[in-house]
């Protein structure tokens, strides 16, 4: 299809995320003005609103686009309706798409809440004004050293109990040729292990969070693995921009493959001493540094879970 046509079909798309980006501000006040008189039911709203919102961003990308074609999820069996803290390697924007693939199919689309750096409220201001309104986790730089940061991120899910996945990508930052690089510079100072297809991950907020909400509600973690490939030879792992996919009129057509393994792990098993879960994420990350070299030699895997 020529690339104009791509071009007209990703802005129809960005237009009408729009117009919903600003009919779901308007529910967030709704549920704000909620908030003072029945926490329960300003929450429900922020999640109702979620739902709906992402769903149709969601739906666009697994069936307008056909990725559901392409989608491959293997390992646990993820129960519907289970609150957890979702941890996972980060490749690029459209990261987001394989979570709420799981999420949705778990019945949590629009309890899914996602860590959100406090300045980006205020240098996003659509945008960051839907993030503070949904109650998405907002840190500051320094929020591990401080016990009480810790429990203020967390406040709103424990004190309510509120039904949610929490969702953490402890590399910070997406995976890139040279970011790997530096990744593996750093492994080598500290001694630690040099990971190929995956960043070492930054263990202090993923220690910080398993802490701070091992006396709550949220029972178990579930570690993800992604991956995206398409073509052959080196650049079969190129990671495709959000607007690439977005452009596509039909991603299994055009060879886009979307992997996701999912762990599903009570909290409890997991060291409670910060130094044991230091560790234990690490260990994680050289688990998924072996299963994507696995499932790119073997191209299958566990069995799949549709």
């Amino acid at each position: 299809m020529p690339a104009g046509s791509f071009n007209l079909r990703l802005i129809v798309h960005t237009l009408a995320l729009s117009g919903l980006i600003l009919l779901a501000n308007f529910c967030f006040i709704l549920a704000l003005l909620i908030k003072p008189f029945s926490e329960d039911k300003s929450w429900s709203v922020a999640c109702w609103t979620a739902d709906w919102f992402w769903s149709y961003m969601q739906n666009h990308w697994e069936t307008t686009l056909h990725a559901n074609e392409a989608l491959t999820i293997t390992g646990d069996e993820i129960p519907k309706g289970e609150s957890a803290v979702v941890i996972s390697n980060h490749l690029g924007y459209a990261d987001y798409y394989l979570a709420q693939a799981l999420a949705t199919r778990a019945e949590m689309l629009g309890c899914c809440r996602y860590f959100v750096k406090k300045q980006v409220v205020w240098q996003l201001p659509i945008f960051g004004f839907s993030f503070w309104a949904i109650g998405m986790i907002l840190v500051s730089r320094n929020w591990t050293s401080d016990e009480g940061l810790i429990d203020q991120a967390f406040s709103r899910v424990k004190q309510n109990k509120h039904k949610t996945w929490i969702v953490l990508y402890p590399e910070g930052t997406r995976r890139t040729t040279e970011k790997v690089l530096q990744s593996q510079a750093f492994a080598r100072s500290q001694g630690k292990k040099e990971l190929e297809r995956v960043l070492f991950p930054r263990t202090k907020g993923f220690a910080a969070t398993i802490m701070g909400l091992r006396d709550s509600h949220i029972s178990h973690i579930y570690d993800l693995t992604f991956l995206y490939t398409s073509g052959e030879g080196q650049h079969r792992e190129r990671v495709p921009s959000l607007a690439e996919q977005l452009s596509s009129s039909n991603l299994a057509r055009d060879g886009y493959h979307f992997h996701i393994n999912v762990r599903r792990i009570p909290i409890s098993d997991l060291p409670e001493d910060e130094a044991g879960l230091k560790r234990w994420c690490e260990e994680a990350w050289e688990r998924k540094d072996e299963l994507l070299k696995d499932i790119l030699s073997t191209s299958t895997s566990n069995k799949i879970i549709k």
